[in-house]
């Protein structure tokens, strides 16, 4: 079924589109540098394991046992927010893990 489009289009308003013109055109004052900020530590990229080395996991298990209430607020909000599960647990612990290493 096709949607039916309003045909109908508003009244032009030349002194609205000069108006948007004019502002358009000007140039925004110098602004000052910005402040310094502190440096953030930079991560560090993973390496490729040693022959001698195990790779690392492609996954991890969660056990929830005395947490029932941090994994139930991780559902609530995955189904609010509709982020799947998988990427909200990633998103979580990069924000938690980047908390930790400014402490």
């Amino acid at each position: 079924m096709p949607i039916a489009r309003n045909k109908k289009n508003p009244p032009v308003d030349p002194d609205a589109i000069a108006a948007f013109g004019a502002a358009a055109e000007l140039r925004p004052e110098a602004a000052e540098p910005p402040a310094p900020t502190t440096p953030v530590k930079q991560r560090s990229t993973p390496r490729a394991p040693r022959a001698d080395e195990k790779a690392p996991p492609a996954s991890s298990l969660v056990r929830w046992a005395g947490e029932e209430e941090l994994r139930d607020r991780l559902i609530a909000y995955s189904r609010a927010e509709r982020y799947k599960m998988q990427d909200l647990m990633v998103k979580a612990m990069q924000i938690g893990l980047d908390q930790l290493e400014q402490r």
